[in-house]
């Protein structure tokens, strides 16, 4: 999980599927996530360190971009980075690469990162842990998974006219 952070040859939700199959629900989740969190505060300390004078080198014509972002990772940081491992498809490397040429302080980035990934952890664990009996379980999935949807989109379709109204 460390390595994965650094040189990310392999997607992270395969290793900690892996980690499920290997050493089950609790152990691969006690090993994934710590590994992730560990990854995570390399990744955040490298950016810090080595990459603030090369981002600020590269937009020096245009420094109101690194102003912004600067703003919105001091009053907003540990809420953008919470959001972001929540999301799935958000690559998790770059969050934490980002975050550390950001102004978050690294309690915050990893507050949020341990809280924001747990979940995601967790289900892919679970799957790892269950990968040879999920068969049996299509049905429920299936429907689980569209009342999940379902919910989501009137709760949007919801937000969306209550705004609008």
């Amino acid at each position: 999980m460390i390595l994965q952070a650094f040189v990310a040859p392999i997607p992270a939700f395969l290793i900690t599927g892996a980690n499920g199959v290997v050493f089950g629900l609790v152990g691969g989740t006690i090993i994934s996530w710590s590994g992730a969190m560990l990854g995570a505060a390399g990744t955040f300390y490298l950016a810090r360190s080595l990459g603030m004078g090369f981002v600020q080198r590269w937009f020096q014509k245009n420094n109101s971009i690194i102003v912004k972002v600067q703003e919105i990772s001091t009053e907003h940081g540990m809420k953008v980075i919470l959001i972001g491992r929540l999301i799935p498809f958000i690559s998790f490397d770059f969050l934490s690469y980002a975050a550390g040429l950001s102004n978050i302080r690294f309690l915050d980035f990893l507050i949020a990162t341990g809280i924001g990934m747990l979940p995601g952890t967790v289900l892919y664990v679970f799957l790892g842990d269950h990968i040879f009996t999920l068969s049996r379980y299509s049905d429920s999935l299936t429907i689980l998974i569209t009342v999940g949807i379902g919910i989501y989109i009137i709760y949007h379709f919801m937000k969306k006219n209550r705004i609008k109204g």
